[in-house]
This record gives C-alpha cells, structure tokens and sequence, in this order.
C-alpha cells in the first residue's frame, strides 16, 4: 500500500512539473541567403541579367571570384582549378557579349529546356587561359555548376568571322557536353545499335563503321564519344555542308553515318523540342 501511495505522489508531482513547464516558440526555417545579389550593377545590361535570373534560375555574373571559376565539391589532383584560370569581363563589353550568347546560344533552345539544363552560374570573363601555357586561350569552359564564356573585352571586336564561328560552336558543344555528363539527356536508344563499337576501328575504316571522328573511334568509352561528336558536327555545319561532306555517299559508304543522323534529330525534336540542325544552319548571328 505504502508503494501504491508512492507512485501516486510521484505521477501527480510529475503531471504538476509538466503543467507547468512553459511551451516552447514554434520552431521557424531560417532564411536562406542567397549567394549572389543581383544585379551586380548599373549598367545598361544589368536589367536583362536580372531577368535572365528571373526567368531561368541562373545567375550570369561579370563579377565574380576565383572560387566561383574554378571550385568543386570534390578535390581532385590535376583538377579544373588546377589548369585553368580567367580575369573577370571587361565591363563595357558585357552588353554585347550578352546580345552575342542571346542570340547564337540561348535563342535556339525553349525556357523549359534552359530552366532545366542551364547551370547555377554563367561568368563573363577574358584571357581565359592554361595555368602551364598562358598563350593557350579559350572561349568557352566548364566546371562543376557553372559555364565561362571569355572574350568579354577587345578581344572580341579583334576576333574574325571564323573565329566568331569557332566560338559559337563551342557554346553548343560545351553546353552539351555539360548537360549530358550530369544525366539531363540521354542517348536515343536506337542510336546505341547502329554502330558495332566492339569491331576493330581504323583510320581508314571509321566512317564504315559509322563514326565522324577518327579519335573517338580509336579511344575508349567509344558510345558516350560517339553521341557528343555527333551533337558537336551536327550543331557546327549546316545541311548543306553536311549533305556534301560527312552525309555523302561516296564518305558515308555503309549508310550508318545517316542512319545515325536521321535518329539524333528527330529524338531531340521529338523530346526534347530541340532542332539541333537549326542550330548548325544558323551560323554565326551578328
């Protein structure tokens, strides 16, 4: 009984202390703070960033560090940050690079394609170069979340006509090749088929086989390869030059390279409303 008792006087002491014990504020998400502040300033072309922002999720940005170029989640040995290296665009050429990638990059794709596929950040940047060669320039780079362009300064009005073109084909290659090494889009299925990619390629057997490079077809991880260098030929050259080249009959002998093309163009049409020929057709936009 006296137990009994106990555990009685304990309950209602116990019940007492909760009563009475003050409630606790509601527990509240603090506010995330957003890496970069927009626009960066008060320029002509700030609004347009700003709304690129807006409209897609990215942040194009002329001012920015050497972290945002070149860091990584993942340290690697040799790695990006390692190799290259940039300056920050010359801030009274943003505006016509800005029109520039408007026009002969960002215009060929839908806003559902871009919200999805464009990265984190896009630089504006000059004298992109090697760390080990700084005569070694580049035009366009990327890294981890982000895509450089270069050439934001006088180097841009001193560039030729095929230079202008080299840069515009590299943006669609570099942007490809950034999207298809996180998984954004894949590989048609019946593209994988067409070529043998076991048989023993050559320097003088590779268009047979179906390839339109010679190096992806004597080097390893020949699928993946295979697609890219497809995207990039087709992004670069127009039909016509394509019908007279790569797409001719007395090149293209077994029929495989057109089989090929025939199946990249109508997927991504198909899936992704991307005209990757269009793309090739348009040339350099001025």
């Amino acid at each position: 009984m006296k137990n009994l008792k106990y555990l009685l006087l304990v309950a209602m002491f116990s019940m007492a202390l909760i009563s009475c014990k003050k409630k606790e504020a509601d527990l509240t998400p603090s506010a995330i703070e957003v890496q970069y502040k927009l626009p960066q300033g008060n320029h002509d072309y700030d609004p347009t960033l700003v709304s690129l922002n807006q409209r897609y999720g990215t942040f194009f940005l002329y001012k920015w560090t050497a972290v945002d170029f070149a860091a990584n989640p993942v340290y690697t040995s040799g790695g990006f940050n390692e190799i290259y290296t940039a300056d920050n665009a010359d801030e009274a050429y943003v505006g016509k690079l800005l029109t520039f990638i408007q026009k002969n990059w960002l215009n060929h794709y839908s806003d559902a394609f871009l919200k999805a596929n464009l990265p984190y950040k896009v630089l504006f940047a000059q004298n992109m170069r090697l760390k080990s060669s700084p005569t070694t320039k580049y035009t366009v780079l990327s890294n981890y979340n982000q895509i450089t362009v270069s050439n934001v300064s006088a180097d841009f009005d001193a560039m030729t006509a095929a230079q202008k073109k080299t840069y515009v084909n590299t943006l669609h290659t570099e942007f490809f090749n950034f999207i298809f090494n996180r998984g954004k889009v894949d590989i048609p299925l019946a593209f994988t088929t067409v070529t043998n990619y076991t048989a023993a390629a050559t320097a003088t057997n590779y268009y047979s086989l179906g390839y339109v490079s010679v190096l992806v077809a004597l080097q390893g991880d020949k699928l993946n390869r295979d697609f890219l260098s497809y995207i990039a030929l087709i992004t670069s050259r127009t039909k016509a030059e394509l019908d007279a080249s790569i797409l001719s009959p007395t090149t293209d002998t077994s029929g495989l390279i057109r089989k090929k093309y025939d199946i990249i163009i109508n997927y991504y049409k198909t899936k992704y409303n991307v005209d990757l020929q269009a793309i090739g057709n348009a040339g350099v936009i001025n």
